[in-house]
């Protein structure tokens, strides 16, 4: 099933609804969109979750407007497919940037809704080294990334992958043609603004606001988001479990994915 949603600016949202119970809402990385997450969406049904996957606004089979990409209007995003579905009780899954966002909604709403959240790979608290903040990428690596996008997206999306995966040597052709097609279902302008975003934003100041039970989850390996962002999410995050996955590079939901399948689950059904 496909919901459309309008948000408070009247943008559409596009959310995918698979299967039925305990409700799981996924937010997904830059610069792809929900379907990264097919390898979870076939799993957890089975398990007698409901999974949700949400099209951040500029991505996917969302509206793509010229505004409105930053944390504060895609949290914003969220709470309106969350009041328009009446969902309650849910356990929030975000990833990379999808991460950030979920930080960034708790804080912003008050976790409304939430009553769970699992942070795979999150690009936060901050995504890019500052002079009080040691951790993540230099931000010249984000201006890198923008400048690509305005000169060659498709190439820049390809070479985004290589350090996005672990062993992308031991990826299909198929799957890079497929995950290569994720990134290009976004617009340009949307890629361009949310690099913006995740280069400058900070975070730090939100995670306190965190009182629900917590998963981290990061690969050891990670290029992206560096693991030294996690462990300063966990110090920041009281009621959070940290979780390393040896060896794993950024694209651990789908080169790990029976671990984080089995780890989403055990969290999902833990007291």
């Amino acid at each position: 099933m496909t919901h459309k949603i309008k948000s408070n600016d009247g943008v559409t949202i596009n959310v995918e609804d698979v299967g039925s119970g305990k409700p799981v809402v996924f937010l997904h990385g830059w610069p792809v969109n929900h379907k990264m997450f097919e390898y979870q969406f076939t799993e957890l049904p089975k398990h007698g979750y409901r999974c949700l996957g949400i099209d951040l606004r500029g991505f996917g089979d969302s509206d793509k407007p010229w505004d409105g990409y930053n944390y504060d209007t895609m949290a914003d995003d969220l709470m309106a497919v969350l009041d328009t579905l009446n969902l309650q009780n849910v356990i929030l899954v975000g990833f990379s940037m999808g991460g950030a966002i979920a930080i960034h909604y708790m804080a912003r709403h008050q976790g409304h809704g939430i009553s769970k959240l699992a942070l795979l790979g999150a690009a936060a608290p901050c995504f890019t080294k500052r002079e009080d903040f040691p951790f993540g990428i230099p931000k010249s690596a984000v201006d890198d990334l923008i400048q690509q996008t305005y000169a060659d997206r498709p190439s820049m999306l390809k070479n985004f992958s290589e350090i996005f995966f672990a062993n992308p040597q031991k990826l299909s052709p198929e799957f890079k043609i497929w995950n290569l097609n994720l990134g290009l279902a976004a617009s340009a302008h949307a890629t361009i603004q949310c690099a913006v975003e995740l280069r400058d934003r900070d975070l730090r100041g939100d995670l306190a606001n965190i009182r629900i039970p917590a998963l981290i989850l990061h690969g050891s390996d990670d290029k992206v988001c560096l693991f030294d962002l996690a462990k300063d999410m966990h110090d920041g995050i009281k009621s959070s479990e940290l979780v390393s996955i040896d060896k794993a590079g950024h694209g651990f939901y789908y080169e790990e994915k029976d671990r984080v399948n089995a780890e989403l689950i055990r969290f999902i059904a833990s007291n």
